[in-house]
C-alpha cells in the first residue's frame, strides 16, 4: 500500500493500525462527556446574559439583592357573586400561604383599614369642598328639610359616599374588567428551575382542588414570570430532544435515499452522535447552562458534522474502485478529502466564532458551542470512520472494481459561452431575490416562539387582560423620601391627564399614604364634627347613611406599619431604598414594546434607578440590534480570509464571497417568500448559513483545482453530489 501523502492520511492509517488504542480513547473521552454532561443546567434567565456593567444590569442586581426580586405570581378569578367570590378567595389565600415555597398571598385588607385607607384617598380639594357643602347645609337647621331646599342638597349623598364605603372595595388591587386578582409572592426565584417548577406545581394543584370546591369561580389566568420561565424550561428540554432526533430523522432519510445503502448511512451518521455527547459535556465546561438560544445546537451539529462523513466516505467509494485494498483506500480518501474538510471546519468554526463580539451573551454561547462543536464533528469522522469502514467492508472486499454509481462517466466540457451566461443568469436571479429583502420581516414578539396557545395572539380578550395586568413590574427606586414623592405627585397627575405611554398605573406607598395625609386628617376630623352636629337629621336620607360611617369611628393617622406585611413589601414600605412600582402596559412580550417601555420610564424618571425584567428585555432588544451588522461583517471577513489563505487566490476568495452571499440572498427571499420573519432565535442562522455554505464552496473549489481543466462537470458529479 503506498504511504499516505498528507497528514489526514497518516491519521487514517494511525488508526487503522491502533483500532483499540483509538476505541479505547473514544470510551475514555464519551464517558467522561457523559458525567459532564449530567452536570448540565437549563437556565430561561436571559438577564446573566446582559452585559454585566450595564445600567439595566446593575439595577436590577441590586434590586435582587435587596428584596429578593421583583416578581410575583398574579392569580385572576371570575365570579358572577361578588361577595362569595371574595369570601372564597379570603380563604384560598389563607391556604396559599400554607403552601411550600410561598412567602405570602394577598388578596383583600381588614374591613376598618380598608376604610381608613378609602377615605384618604379624598384629596385636600375634595374634602374641603364636602367639609364647604356640608357646613352650608347644617347652618340650614330645619330649614334643610324644606322640599325646595333639600332638592338643593341632594348632591351631597354622591359626594360623601366615599366616607361611608372608603372607595368600595377591599380588593388589594380592585379593577373595573369583572376580575378578582389575587398576588402571590414565592419564596424563590423564577429563573431557579429547582423551585419553580415544584412550587408551580404544588400551586397549581392547591387552584384545582379550589376550583372544585368552588365550581362557580372560574380561573381565568395564571400570569408571573415564574410560570413562564417553567413553560421555558420545558420548551427548551422538548427542543433539546426533539430537534436532534428529527433532524437526525432526515438526515438518515436523505442519506439512504442517496447511497441506497442504509448500513452506509449508520456508518456516516454514528460518528456525530460521538461528536454531539462531547458537545455537550464540553457545554457544561464552557458555558455551563442552556438557554433559548443555544438549546438546539445538536439539530445544527448535526447538519454540519455529516457533510464531513459524506464528503469522506463518498470519496472513499470512489477510491475503493481504484485501490487495492479498504485500508489503502481509506487513506487515499482521508489524502484528497481531509484538507478541504479541515478548511471548511475551521473556516464555519471562525465563521460562528464571529458571534463571540456580540453583546448579547446568548450569542457569544452559541457562537462557543457551534466553533468547538463543528471541530468535535471533524474529529470524531476522521478518527472513527476508518474504523467503521474497514470493519463494515475488509470482508466483502474483492479487489478494486468501478462502482457506476459513484463514478460518473468522462468528463465533457460544454460551448465556451455556458459558463457567463450561467454566471450572467444565477446574478440576474440573485439582483431579483434582492429587491425582496426589504420585505422582510422581524418577528418582535417573544410570545410567538412559545408553543400554539401561549402567545399574545392566541389569548382570549379576557386572558389579555388578566395577562396584562402580571406583567412584571418596573421597580424604580429613589435617593430620598422627599424625591419618591415628588415623583408619584407628579406621575400619578400625568396619568389622570393625559396618560403615561406603556405604564398603566403606578403604585408607592404614597398610593395608600399620601404625603398630605396630615392635612386630610385634620378635614376628615372637621367633617366628622359636622357630621356629629344634631342638625345632620336635617339634610338628605343619602347624605346621613355615608356621614354615619364617620360619626361611628374616627378617623387615624396610619403608619407603614399598619399594613399586612404583603401590601408593605408591595408598596416599597420595607425596601432599603425608598421606591415606586410601575405597572406596564401594552404587549410587554412584544420586544419593540419593551423598548418603548424602557424610552418612556427613562423620559418620566430621570432621576430615578429603574430596574425590572421587560427593561432588561428592551437591552437585548437594542444589543441584538447593534450586533446584526457587525456579526454578520465579521463572519464574512472571517470568511474571506480563511478561504483566501486555504486557496491560496485572490480570485477563489473573492469567488467563494460572491457565491456565498448569492446563497443568503437567495434564502432571505425564500423567507419573504415563504412569509418566515428574522427573530431573535433564527437570527443565528446567518453564521450557521454561511458555514454551511463555505463548506460546500470549498470541497468544490478543491476538487475543481484537483480535476484540472475540464473537471467541472466531475466536480459537481462527485464531490457536488455528496454535498
Amino acid at each position: 500500500m503506498p504511504a499516505p501523502r498528507t497528514f489526514f492520511g497518516r491519521i487514517a492509517l494511525f488508526v487503522l493500525q491502533r483500532p483499540r488504542v483509538v476505541w479505547a480513547g473514544f470510551l475514555v473521552v464519551t464517558l467522561l462527556s457523559i458525567v459532564s454532561a449530567l452536570q448540565l443546567r437549563v437556565d430561561p434567565n436571559l438577564m446573566v446574559l446582559l452585559p454585566e456593567d450595564h445600567p439595566t444590569t446593575v439595577a436590577i442586581e441590586r434590586v435582587t439583592a435587596e428584596e429578593g426580586g421583583t416578581n410575583l405570581v398574579t392569580l385572576a378569578f371570575r365570579g358572577d357573586e361578588p361577595d362569595r367570590r371574595d369570601a372564597a378567595l379570603a380563604r384560598l389565600v389563607v391556604r396559599l400561604e400554607g403552601l411550600d415555597g410561598v412567602d405570602y398571598a394577598l388578596y383583600d385588607l381588614d374591613e376598618e383599614l380598608a376604610w381608613q385607607l378609602g377615605i384618604l384617598q379624598l384629596s385636600v380639594d375634595e374634602l374641603d369642598a364636602i367639609r364647604t357643602r356640608l357646613q352650608g347645609a347644617v347652618a340650614l337647621g330645619p330649614a334643610a328639610a324644606n322640599p325646595f331646599v333639600a332638592q338643593r342638597l341632594l348632591d351631597l349623598g354622591p359626594l360623601t359616599e366615599t366616607l361611608a364605603n372608603g372607595g368600595n372595595s377591599r380588593a388589594i388591587l380592585p379593577s373595573d374588567d369583572g376580575l378578582a386578582r389575587v398576588l402571590v409572592r414565592p419564596s424563590g426565584p423564577a429563573y431557579d428551575a429547582r423551585f419553580a417548577g415544584p412550587f408551580l406545581g404544588r400551586l397549581e394543584a392547591e387552584i384545582a382542588a379550589f376550583a372544585a370546591e368552588e365550581p362557580a369561580i372560574e380561573l381565568v389566568w395564571i400570569g408571573g414570570a415564574h410560570r413562564h420561565s417553567v413553560e421555558d424550561v420545558e420548551t427548551i428540554r422538548h427542543d433539546l430532544t426533539w430537534t436532534a432526533g428529527v433532524s437526525a430523522l432526515l438526515v438518515l432519510s436523505f442519506i439512504t435515499l442517496a447511497f441506497r445503502d442504509l448500513r452506509a448511512t449508520l456508518l456516516v451518521f454514528t460518528p456525530l452522535i460521538f461528536a454531539n455527547l462531547w458537545t455537550t459535556g464540553m457545554a457544561t465546561l464552557t458555558v455551563g447552562s442552556l438557554n433559548t438560544f443555544t438549546s438546539f445546537y445538536p439539530a445544527i451539529l448535526v447538519g454540519l458534522g455529516v457533510d464531513f462523513a459524506l464528503h469522506l466516505y463518498s470519496r472513499y467509494r470512489e477510491e475503493r474502485s481504484t485501490q487495492e485494498s479498504v485500508e489503502a483506500a481509506i487513506c487515499a480518501a482521508w489524502d484528497h478529502t481531509g484538507p478541504p474538510c479541515f478548511t471548511a471546519a475551521i473556516t464555519s468554526a471562525g465563521g460562528f466564532c464571529a458571534l463571540w463580539i456580540a453583546g448579547f451573551g446568548g450569542f457569544r454561547q452559541l457562537g462557543t458551542l457551534l466553533a468547538g462543536g463543528v471541530l468535535l464533528c471533524l474529529l470524531s469522522v476522521l478518527l472513527m470512520l476508518p474504523l467503521l469502514i474497514s470493519w463494515r467492508d475488509r470482508q466483502r472486499w474483492t479487489g478494486a472494481a468501478r462502482d457506476e454509481r459513484s463514478l460518473p462517466g468522462a468528463a465533457r466540457t460544454g460551448p465556451v459561452w455556458a459558463a457567463p451566461v450561467g454566471l450572467l443568469v444565477l446574478f440576474l436571479l440573485a439582483a431579483g431575490a434582492a429587491t425582496q429583502l426589504h420585505e422582510l420581516r422581524f418577528l418582535s414578539d417573544l410570545s410567538e416562539l412559545r408553543r400554539e396557545g401561549l402567545s399574545y395572539a392566541d389569548l382570549s380578550d379576557a386572558e389579555r387582560t388578566a395577562a396584562s395586568t402580571s406583567f412584571s413590574p418596573v421597580m424604580a427606586s429613589f435617593s430620598d423620601d422627599a424625591t419618591l414623592a415628588e415623583a408619584h405627585a407628579r406621575l400619578s397627575a400625568r396619568l389622570a391627564d393625559e396618560g403615561i405611554p406603556y405604564v398603566g398605573s403606578i403604585l408607592s406607598i404614597y398610593s395608600v399614604l399620601p404625603a398630605d395625609q396630615a392635612e386630610r386628617l385634620a378635614r376628615l376630623e372637621a367633617i366628622r364634627t359636622l357630621a356629629l352636629n344634631p342638625n345632620i337629621q336635617f339634610l338628605p336620607l343619602a347624605a346621613r347613611e355615608n356621614l354615619s360611617a364617620l360619626s361611628e369611628q374616627s378617623p387615624r393617622a396610619l403608619t407603614p406599619a399598619d399594613l399586612p406585611r404583603g401590601l408593605r413589601h408591595v408598596l416599597g414600605a420595607e425596601a432599603p431604598r425608598p421606591r415606586m412600582v410601575l405597572i406596564p402596559d401594552g404587549n410587554q412580550w412584544d420586544l419593540e414594546e419593551n423598548g418603548a417601555l424602557k424610552a418612556s420610564v427613562a423620559e418620566v424618571l430621570p432621576e430615578a434607578e429603574a430596574a425590572g425584567q421587560y427593561l432588561a428585555l428592551a437591552v437585548l432588544y437594542e444589543l441584538v440590534a447593534d450586533d446584526i451588522p457587525w456579526v454578520s461583517g465579521i463572519a464574512l471577513l472571517v470568511v474571506f480570509t480563511l478561504s483566501w489563505l486555504d486557496l491560496r487566490r485572490l480570485a477563489g476568495a473573492v469567488s467563494t464571497v460572491l457565491a456565498l452571499g448569492v446563497g443568503m440572498v437567495w434564502s432571505g427571499a425564500g423567507m419573504v417568500l415563504l412569509d418566515i420573519p428574522i427573530s431573535m432565535v433564527n437570527f443565528v442562522g446567518v453564521p450557521i448559513l454561511m458555514g454551511i455554505g463555505v463548506d460546500v464552496i470549498i470541497h468544490l473549489m478543491h476538487r475543481v483545482r484537483e480535476e484540472g481543466p475540464g473537471g467541472v462537470r466531475r466536480a459537481l458529479a462527485t464531490t457536488g453530489w455528496a454535498s
